[in-house]
C-alpha cells in the first residue's frame, strides 16, 4: 500500500492546530467527534493542513504505521472529499463499529475533511458526522 502523506516535524516555528474529526475507536461503542493535532505548513494557518493521526490511534508496538486513502463522494451535484486514516492487523482489537457479519476489522479509524478550495484538511462540520458514517460503512 502507497503512503500519500507528508510528514512536517516539530519545530520551534511550526504551527500546531486542532482539527474535528471522526474517530471509530475500537474500544468505544459509537463513533465520536474528537480533535487531531495537525501541523500547518507555513506559521500563518492559512497554509496546508498535515495532520498527524499518530495522535489518535492506539498501538503503536503492534502496528507502527498508518494507512490512509482518499474517498470521495457525490451527491446530486456536491461533491465531499475525505481522508481516512487506519490501523489494520491481525492482533489489534476487533472493532464493532466497522465489522459486520462477514467482515471483521481489527483495527481504528480516523476520518478528516478535505475542503474544496485548497484541498487541504478542513473542521468537520454538522453534516459531515453522518457522511462520515455512511462512507465508513461501505
Amino acid at each position: 500500500m502507497v503512503n500519500t502523506r507528508k510528514y512536517i516535524f516539530p519545530a520551534s516555528s511550526t504551527t500546531e492546530l486542532h482539527l474535528r474529526c471522526r474517530l471509530y475507536s475500537s474500544s468505544w461503542s459509537k463513533p465520536c467527534q474528537v480533535t487531531m493535532l495537525t501541523r500547518c505548513s507555513d506559521r500563518s494557518r492559512n497554509g496546508k493542513h498535515f495532520p498527524v493521526p499518530e495522535s489518535l490511534l492506539d498501538c503503536a508496538s503492534v502496528q507502527p504505521y498508518v494507512h490512509n486513502c482518499l474517498v470521495t463522494l457525490h451527491e446530486g451535484r456536491h461533491v465531499y472529499q475525505f481522508s481516512v486514516f487506519f490501523k489494520w492487523h491481525c492482533r489489534l482489537q476487533t472493532n464493532p463499529l466497522l465489522s459486520s457479519s462477514d467482515h471483521i476489522f481489527q483495527g481504528d479509524a480516523v476520518v478528516m475533511r478535505i475542503g474544496v478550495s485548497a484541498g487541504s484538511i478542513v473542521n468537520m462540520r454538522g453534516r459531515d458526522n453522518s457522511l462520515a458514517d455512511f462512507i465508513m460503512h461501505r
